[in-house]
């Protein structure tokens, strides 16, 4: 059999159809042509359009242009037609990308949203469906370096693998989201996956990005510290508990005392330390073996780095102990402008000279700059950095590359302007941002630290008084005294909202609520009335001061400038510790439901909703806690169907509808799930669980007069659904010998309906919308917020992203988009119970497997309540 001949279409075109009528083809598409059907005398043949897999009559040669089957293949797994036909017209690029094989170091984009590339080594090439007509070229990659723990997948994809890797450090994508990696190039290759690396004796494979010479127990190495050369005995070299991500790290027992570090590494003893001004922790890259008759003075001239025009400094001396200041020479330059001081400038090497320069510094300081990035945070737009010593502080607010350089640059705006050096925003006449004049620096971003002020280790003793508007003054949030409403639903109005230093600022042990509040506030108005209700003659003074604080301090401020500091947040557990008699909230692990029932009783609020046990009186309830004794269950339920069966098993019903729902899902404690993975219901139809309302006969649709409880377990019919009869049905369904037994009831109806043999035209349903999700893992509370009514408008919120801060640091919250999760939202539980949770990326993973409370609103309802 002939191979397939493969088409894209060039601009837009209409032809007719195998069946009949016509069908319009897309510019970018790509088509194949009919086996069998070889092209008229005119030129026409019969297609199939790949993407919608109609056929077509293709009559105008010059609206497509053939493609080789390999080349197909790369395309045909680029779903947007625009950038198919894009990168069909770089046909030296496809080429290129076409020769992509495994081993092959590129740069990858992780997500269709993320912009940015990141290193990666092509670990599998090939389809990745197991429908064996699947024709279309995808590339399995293992993230390095800096990109390492960023991924979605061990190697595997659809419980299928493809490649080994460790878990979240691999990506599929398309071919568009790839390249090859050019600054590899000269690089010895990448190792195979699976190579064994050594304990005792340490020499990482030549490929990986921090490698360096062979050392072992008991070898005599110096470093570089400021202006000297200390020199001691290796006793540690080992990849770090749990961070192998890092590489490898190097314990050094000192000649003199001159370290900061004991032996320990997180409560992990790596090595005996007698004292630690004798000890240190460096990463392999900083350490050199010292050789036979050459001392460290030799060692230190010969490897000094080429003096540039960029700012320059070591890295901190240790990863236990913050980073000495006195790590930069206040005579480097700073940017790329003269120096800053009145000395005598240093030589500016030009851009050519440099980069040769570079060039001979060879491998190793490739990989010291590698184990910097490493070592600090990753810095993004809105970081909070320092640079220089004594150090200047600033945020950066541009990242990228410049004409003239061939690092990435990041540009800072500095707390305080400088008289020299420094711009409005400005590099040699282009504008790269705006910021008052005197305040813009540009520097290496390799030579960004984060701002030690904020992210420093601190020994005070207390953390509840550390957390004080003098200690977190750089930090502050300002206070917002208008009412702000939640942000506009869409994409356009969230960019203050996204990054790091955004949502509410974590800070011991606070993430229970920080989570909970930014669910209720961000996006929804559903609760405001809590922040909006004028205090009567009942109420004290604590009731305003409670009331402002939240509102004007903390829901005000998130929503317009996206940002609360840790100090308001702490000011309200001071007031919610004074008013629960309980001294936990300012400094203990708390749990959502016990912030909540605080908050409701501390503002005087009403119950969200009531609910009634048949016969009983209503109870009012901030929140409902599902169960799932008694009731069948599937392996992946919904909320809907947790909801349903709780309330059925129970015979509870809402004597109204709410206008916010808080539902927790079913645990066994805090720490055991019910459930491997539920599935939040992005909308919850509540008609069937309240009384007093119509309700349809799940049989014929007639309007129903009886329910039965016993009937919702019965596997026959209907399984894992509320029933409700008309009279007719109910009679019918009771006859058979297993429901005999049953015991229906008359449904509750309202007075206009009850003499009625019928339905009204229209039977409204009530239903409510998910606008948030709060999960736990392991103790630690993070949300996920819907910012729109699209079902990929999806943020997740973490109040402590930067894990650095501990009891008593200073912790940095991060907003990110998730789009992934809305996928996932939108299958059917058989589908998501097929899927291997391990290769889904980590939001989605994070939202199905540890949801524990979901939040519900019906946005009319809100208004008229």
């Amino acid at each position: 059999m002939k191979p397939h001949r493969h088409f894209i279409a060039v601009r837009s075109f209409s032809g007719e159809a195998r069946s009949g009528g016509e069908v319009k083809v897309s510019k970018g598409s790509l088509l194949r042509q009919e086996d069998g059907r070889r092209a008229s005398s005119e030129g026409h043949f019969w297609a199939k359009v790949l993407d919608t897999g109609k056929v077509v009559r293709v009559s105008s040669s010059s609206a497509v242009q053939e493609l080789s089957g390999t080349h197909a293949g790369l395309l045909e797994a680029v779903t947007n037609g625009d950038e198919r036909l894009g990168l069909f017209s770089q046909e030296r690029l496809l080429q290129r990308l076409n020769s992509l094989q495994s081993g092959d170091p590129v740069r990858v984009q992780i997500t269709s949203s993320s912009g940015q590339k990141v290193r990666g080594i092509v670990r599998y090439r090939g389809p990745v469906e197991k429908n064996k007509r699947d024709t279309s070229i995808i590339f399995g990659v293992e993230l390095v370096g800096s990109a390492t723990g960023k991924g979605f997948t061990d190697g595997s994809f659809k419980g299928q693998k493809f490649f080994s890797c460790r878990e979240n450090c691999g990506v599929f994508v398309p071919v568009n989201r790839i390249e090859p990696d050019d600054s590899a190039k000269g690089s010895p290759p990448a190792p195979p996956r699976g190579s064994a690396r050594e304990c005792t004796r340490i020499q990482l494979t030549s490929g990986d990005p921090l490698s360096s010479p062979r050392l072992e127990i008991g070898d005599r190495v110096s470093f570089k510290m400021e202006d000297s050369t200390p020199t001691g005995t290796v006793v540690y070299c080992n990849y770090l508990p749990k961070k192998m991500e890092v590489g490898v790290f190097v314990g050094i027992h000192l000649d003199k005392p001159v370290g900061t570090w004991d032996g320990y590494f997180k409560e992990h003893k790596l090595c005996h330390i007698p004292a630690p001004e004798y000890g240190i922790l460096l990463p392999i890259s900083k350490v050199q073996k010292e050789e036979p008759n050459r001392s460290p003075e030799a060692l230190d001239s010969s490897s000094s780095p080429p003096t540039s025009a960029f700012f320059d400094c070591p890295s901190p001396s240790s990863i236990r102990y913050p980073p000495r200041m006195e790590g930069c020479s206040p005579k480097e330059s700073l940017s790329l402008f003269p120096p800053l001081g009145p000395e005598k400038p240093k030589r500016t090497l030009k851009v050519g000279e440099r980069n040769k320069e570079e060039r001979k510094a060879g491998e190793d300081d490739e990989e010291e700059e590698e184990g910097d990035r490493h070592d600090h945070h990753l810095l993004e737009i809105n970081s909070m950095v320092e640079v220089n010593n004594p150090p200047i502080y600033g945020v950066i607010r541009w990242i990228g590359d410049l004409p003239d350089t061939d690092e990435t640059i990041a540009g800072l705006e500095l707390e305080e302007p400088l008289s020299s050096g420094c711009t409005d925003g400005q590099y040699r006449g282009i504008r790269y941002f705006h910021c008052p004049p005197n305040k813009a620096l540009f520097v290496k971003l390799r030579r960004c630290r984060p701002d030690s002020r904020f992210g420093m280790e601190q020994n005070l003793e207390n953390p509840v008084l550390r957390c004080n508007s003098l200690d977190f003054h750089v930090y502050a949030s300002a206070k917002v005294e208008e009412d702000t409403p939640p942000p506009p639903p869409g994409d356009h109005d969230i960019e203050h909202l996204l990054g790091w230093k955004k949502g509410i600022q974590g800070h011991c042990n606070s993430c229970y609520l920080d989570a909970t509040l930014f669910c209720m506030f961000t996006f929804s108005s559903v609760l405001d009335s809590m922040l909006l209700r004028p205090a009567d003659k009942n109420d004290g003074e604590s009731y305003t001061e409670t009331r402002d604080l939240l509102r004007t301090e903390i829901v005000n401020p998130l929503r317009k400038n996206g940002y609360v500091c840790a100090t308001k947040v702490m000011a309200l557990r001071k007031i919610l510790e004074t008013a629960g008699h309980s001294s936990g909230f300012t400094s203990e692990e708390k749990d959502p439901e016990e912030f909540l029932t605080l908050l409701f009783r501390v503002l005087k609020m009403d119950p969200l909703f009531q609910i009634r046990s048949a016969g009983k009186d209503p109870h009012g309830c901030i929140f409902y806690q599902i169960f799932t004794e008694g009731h069948p269950t599937q392996a992946v339920p919904t909320v809907q169907q947790l909801l349903e069966g709780s309330l059925v098993t129970a015979d509870l019903k809402f004597t109204e509808a709410p206008s916010c729902l808080i539902l927790q899902m079913p645990r066994n404690g805090k720490n055991f799930k019910a459930f491997r993975t539920i599935q939040p219901s992005l909308e919850l139809d509540l008609t069937d669980l309240l009384e007093d309302t119509p309700r349809e006969c799940c049989i014929c649709q007639g309007l129903a007069f009886m329910e039965c409880l016993d009937c919702y377990g019965d596997h026959s019919f209907g399984f894992g659904h509320i029933k409700q009869f008309c009279r007719m049905c109910s009679q019918q369904v009771h006859k058979h010998r297993s429901r005999r037994s049953h015991q229906p009831r008359p449904l509750h109806l309202p007075e206009e309906l009850s003499h009625l043999g019928r339905l009204p035209d229209v039977i409204p349903r009530q239903t409510m919308q998910l606008f948030a999700v709060l999960c736990i893992e392991t103790s630690h509370y993070v949300a996920f917020t819907r910012h729109g009514s699209g079902v990929h408008q999806w943020l997740f919120f973490d109040s402590m992203a930067d894990r650095e801060g501990g009891l008593n640091g200073f912790n940095i919250p991060r907003i990110t988009a998730c789009l992934e999760v809305a996928d996932y939202l939108e299958m059917s539980p058989t589908e998501l119970q097929g899927l291997d949770l391990k290769s889904l990326p980590p939001c989605a993973r994070r939202l199905l497997c540890d949801a524990y409370m979901c939040f519900y609103h019906s946005p009319s309802l809100g208004l008229y309540k």
